[in-house]
C-alpha cells in the first residue's frame, strides 16, 4: 500500500495522539491562565511514565500549543554525564542571539549575569565566547536564573501580547542532582519574585522521577509540580482509535476484528501499537482494507523483529541476578509485590533492594504503587519466560530454575509456559489487571 501513516520509533510524533485528550485540555487551560494571570497561575507539569508511552510526544504537543499562542519555547534534554541544563539553556541563548531573535537579544544582559558568561554576538560585542567550564560561577544561582527567564518572558510579551516563555526538559531522571535542585529553586524563585511573569515549565521522566527530585533535595515535589502519571497501556477504545484513525484519514479501513487483534497482541502499549500497525500496513496487500488475516500473516515477522531489535538486546545487557529477578516477576504475570518476588527467589526484600533499584533506574521495571513492581514493556514478560532457561546455564552465578521459583511461591506450574510461539498471542487483560491479592508469599489470599 501507499506510505504508512504510522510512526514507530522513540520520540516520533504519532499521527493521532490517542488517550491524551484530558492532558491537552488541561494544558489549554494552563496556557490561558498564565497568559492572563502570570506565574501565580502556573501549573508546571512533569509527565512520568515508562518508556514508550508517549511522554515526549505529549510534551511536544504542549510546546506546539504554546507556540500557537506566541510563546517562546526552549526544549532541553537531560543527558547523563553531559553538560548541565543551565549550560544547555545558555547555548540556546547564544544560538537565538546569533539568529538575531529580538527577545533574546533584548534580554542579553540578564543572561550574561548567569555564571559570568559573555553572550556577545557579532555586531553587538566581540563575538561569541563563554567562560571556561572549570571557572568559578559566582552568578549561577536560582534568583539570577529566575530574573533572566522573567526578563526574556517580558520581552516575548512585547512582540506577542498573549505569549510567554515555556521551558521543557526531557528525561529529567538522568539530570544531575545539582541541576534538578537548581531547576526547582528557580521555579520557586519565579513564584516568589516574579508572580506576574508568564513563565511555564513542562518535563518528562521515568516513573521514579519524583524520587530523583527528592534525592536531589527538592522537598515536596508534588507541591511544586503537577505530577501526571502516564499509564503503560492505553484504554481499549483509545488504542483502537490510534490504529484505525490514521488509516481512515488515508482512505484505508481496518476491519473491527483486525483492529482488535492488533490491540490485543500489543497489549495497547503505545510504542508497540505504532510498530505493529506500521508492519501490518507495510505487508498488507490492500488496497483499501486491512483484515484479520493480514494481521495474522504479519505477526511472525513482527515477533522476529521485536526479538532482534528490542527484546533481545534488552535481555542480553542485563546481569545474571537481574535476569533471575525478572524471571520471578514474569512468573507472577509481570506485576507483583516485592514481598512475593523475594519469596519466589528465596531471599529477603533487603537483599533484593539493590537489584530493584537498578532495574527501576534502567527502566526495565517500574513501581505502579508502593510495594508493587511491574514489567515496563508488556511483551518482555513472555520473552523472559521463553528465554530464561536457555540463558540460565550460561550465567556465571548459579540461578534458580523456573520450577524452583514456582515451588517457592506455590504457583501453578503452567506459569512457566511461554514458548517463542506465544510471544504475540493475546491473553485478555494481561497488563491491565492486578494479580489476586497476595498474603506476601505469592499465594492468592482466600
Amino acid at each position: 500500500m501507499d506510505q504508512s501513516p504510522y510512526t514507530p520509533g522513540a520520540g516520533h510524533n504519532p499521527p493521532v495522539l490517542a488517550g491524551r485528550d484530558g492532558l491537552l485540555r488541561d494544558w489549554h487551560l494552563v496556557l490561558n491562565d498564565i497568559v492572563t494571570g502570570g506565574r501565580v497561575r502556573a501549573q508546571d507539569m512533569v509527565l512520568a511514565g515508562p518508556r514508550g508511552v508517549g511522554k515526549t510526544v505529549t510534551v511536544s504537543a504542549f510546546a506546539d500549543l504554546a507556540k500557537e499562542q506566541g510563546f517562546e519555547v526552549v526544549n532541553l534534554q537531560a543527558v547523563s554525564g553531559h553538560a548541565g541544563l543551565v549550560e544547555a539553556l545558555l547555548q540556546r541563548a547564544r544560538t537565538r542571539m546569533a539568529e538575531e531573535a529580538g527577545p533574546w537579544q533584548r534580554a542579553r544582559n540578564a543572561f550574561e549575569r548567569i555564571g559570568g558568561v559573555s553572550l556577545s554576538i557579532a555586531g553587538i560585542g566581540a563575538g561569541i565566547s563563554t567562560r571556561q567550564s572549570d571557572a568559578a560561577a559566582p552568578g549561577l544561582d536560582a534568583g539570577t536564573l529566575a530574573d533572566a527567564l522573567a526578563t526574556l518572558a517580558a520581552e516575548v510579551r512585547t512582540d506577542a501580547h498573549s505569549g510567554g516563555l515555556l521551558i521543557t526538559v526531557d528525561e529529567l531522571q538522568v539530570a544531575s542532582g545539582p541541576d534538578l535542585a537548581l531547576l526547582a529553586a528557580t521555579l520557586h524563585r519565579l513564584n516568589v519574585d516574579h508572580p506576574s511573569a508568564p513563565v511555564l515549565f513542562a518535563g518528562t521522566g521515568l516513573p521514579f522521577t519524583p524520587d530523583a527530585l527528592r534525592k536531589a533535595g527538592v522537598t515536596h515535589p508534588d507541591r511544586l509540580f503537577v505530577l501526571e502519571p502516564i499509564p503503560l497501556t492505553l484504554e481499549r477504545d483509545d488504542a483502537r482509535y490510534a490504529v484505525v484513525e490514521p488509516a481512515r484519514q488515508a482512505g484505508v479501513a481496518w476491519t473491527p476484528d483486525a483492529a482488535a487483534a492488533v490491540v490485543e497482541a500489543s497489549n495497547g502499549y503505545p510504542a508497540h501499537l505504532q510498530l505493529f500497525a506500521h508492519a501490518i500496513w507495510t505487508s498488507a496487500p490492500g488496497p483499501d482494507q486491512i483484515t484479520r488475516g493480514d494481521v495474522e500473516a504479519a505477526l511472525p515477522q513482527i515477533a522476529g523483529m521485536l526479538e532482534r531489535r528490542t527484546l533481545g538486546p534488552r535481555w542480553d545487557r542485563i546481569s545474571d541476578r537481574q535476569m533471575e529477578f525478572l524471571a520471578a516477576l514474569a512468573l507472577h504475570g509481570g506485576r507483583a509485590s516485592t514481598a512475593a518476588i523475594a519469596n519466589t527467589v528465596g531471599r529477603s526484600q533487603q537483599e533484593l533492594s539493590w537489584l530493584r533499584e537498578e532495574l527501576i533506574e534502567e527502566g526495565d521495571v517500574y513501581a505502579p504503587k508502593r510495594g508493587q513492581l511491574a514489567m515496563a514493556v508488556p511483551l518482555f514478560n513472555r520473552y523472559v519466560l521463553s528465554h530464561y532457561e536457555r540463558t540460565r546455564p550460561e550465567a556465571a552465578t548459579e540461578l534458580l530454575s523456573l520450577q524452583e521459583m514456582i515451588a517457592n511461591a506455590g504457583l501453578d506450574p503452567s506459569a512457566a509456559h511461554a514458548g517463542p510461539d506465544m510471544l504475540l498471542r493475546s491473553e485478555p487483560n494481561e497488563t491491565r489487571q492486578l494479580p489476586p491479592p497476595s498474603d506476601g508469599s505469592g499465594r492468592p489470599r482466600s
